[in-house]
C-alpha cells in the first residue's frame, strides 16, 4: 500500500506552527511521517525556516528532510541533533554526492536523493545501491501551487524498475494521486492539497481515489 506523506514549506515560524498544529490533529495521520522542505535561496528562489524553527515546536511525527540546497552536507549534522530520522538531498548540488551520503549513513539515518524533473535518471545510477529512496520531483523545485508535470510519471516507473523506493513530490492532488500509484510508488508526498481546507476530508478523498 502506498504512503501518504504530509509536507510543510514553511517561510515563516508563524506559518511552520500552523501547518504543523493542522497535520498533528489529522487522526488518519497520527505516529506517521512529516517532510520538511528546506531551502536557501540559492539551489532555488525560495527561504524556508530554518532548523531551529522545527526544534521549537515537538511533534510525534517521524521527520525527513528536503534540501533544496546548495550544500547539504553542513545541514546533516543539526538536522541529526534536532531529530530527524531521514534526510534527502538533490542530486544537482554542489556538494560530493557520496560524501553527504557517508555523513548521512554515519549518523544512523536514512538517505535519499531527489531529482528535478529535468535531470538524466541515468545520474542516479552510481548512487542506488547506497541511498534508500529517490524523490521525483514532479514540479520545478522550490514552491507550492505549481501543476503537476505528467512526464513525473513515467520517470517514477522507470526508477521502481531499478528496485529502489521511490515517490513524487509537488502538486499532488486527489486528480493524480490514481496514476501515480499505478506507476508502483511506494510513497507521495502531499502538501497544499492536504493542508488547505479540513485536512480529515483532504486524505479521507485521497484514499477514496486510490481505493476506487
Amino acid at each position: 500500500m502506498v504512503q501518504i506523506i504530509p509536507a510543510i514549506l514553511a517561510t515563516s515560524e508563524e506559518q511552520y506552527k500552523q501547518d504543523l498544529q493542522k497535520l498533528s490533529s489529522c487522526e488518519a495521520l497520527k505516529d506517521g511521517w512529516v517532510h520538511i522542505d528546506f531551502a536557501d535561496n540559492k539551489f532555488v528562489q525560495n527561504q524556508t525556516v530554518g532548523v531551529e524553527t522545527i526544534e521549537k515546536f515537538p511533534s510525534d511525527f517521524h521527520k525527513e528532510a528536503h534540501l533544496m540546497v546548495s550544500f547539504p552536507k553542513q545541514w546533516v549534522e543539526k538536522l541529526s541533533a534536532a531529530g530527524f530520522e531521514r534526510v534527502i538531498f538533490h542530486i544537482e548540488c554542489e556538494d560530493n554526492i557520496d560524501e553527504v551520503i557517508d555523513l548521512i549513513k554515519a549518523k544512523g539515518l536514512e538517505a535519499g536523493l531527489a531529482i528535478n524533473i529535468d535531470t538524466d535518471l541515468e545520474k542516479l545510477d552510481e548512487f542506488i545501491h547506497k541511498i534508500d529512496m529517490v524523490l521525483v520531483m514532479s514540479i520545478v523545485s522550490g514552491f507550492q501551487g505549481q501543476p503537476f508535470i505528467p512526464k513525473s510519471l513515467d520517470r517514477l516507473r522507470k526508477i521502481k524498475e531499478k528496485g529502489i523506493r521511490v515517490g513524487p513530490d509537488g502538486s499532488v492532488n486527489a486528480g493524480d494521486i490514481k496514476e501515480i500509484t499505478e506507476t508502483g510508488a511506494d510513497f507521495v508526498i502531499v502538501g497544499s492539497y492536504l493542508l488547505k481546507g479540513d485536512t480529515d476530508e483532504n486524505m479521507e478523498n485521497l484514499w477514496e481515489v486510490i481505493n476506487g
